[in-house]
């Protein structure tokens, strides 16, 4: 009980809402010119042997991770059973796309290493934290 906050939230719960509220705002920064630029008019799809569906498909899924991160975090906020297992599978998704952006490389690096970087400090979170792997087993 000693490491319980306010409202029963651990500070490793805590952390991994912050952490999820700050990814869907960098995910915002770094989706929405990659999308926009993939869909610009007299612009080629393919650009340096990279495939057709990896720059529209990484970009719809960094859109998606960011547009659910407030969602999850908010999931977790009302302690709600499904957000702890849906962090784990965002944030695999959240490396994925990590790993498909170096294959742009207009990409902004600096949004991309933070979000590899805030990807990889929520699932150390998760996995330390046993009040958070708790609440799903609840």
């Amino acid at each position: 009980m000693q490491h319980v906050l306010a409202r029963g939230r651990s500070l490793g719960m805590i952390a991994i809402i912050v952490l999820l509220s700050i990814q869907g705002i960098l995910g915002l920064l770094f989706s929405l010119p990659w999308l926009a630029e993939l869909l610009a008019p007299g612009n080629p799809v393919i650009v340096g042997n990279v495939s057709l569906i990896t720059g529209p498909v990484a970009g719809g899924a960094a859109l998606g991770v960011a547009l659910a991160s407030p969602i999850i975090a908010w999931g977790l906020w009302v302690k709600k059973r499904w957000a702890p297992q849906r962090t784990v599978l965002l944030e695999i998704l959240s490396l994925g796309v990590g790993v498909l952006a170096f294959t742009r490389p207009e990409i902004n690096r600096g949004l991309l290493y933070s979000s590899i970087v805030i990807a990889v400090l929520i699932l150390i979170c998760w996995s330390i934290d046993p009040s958070v792997r708790a609440l799903s087993h609840a």
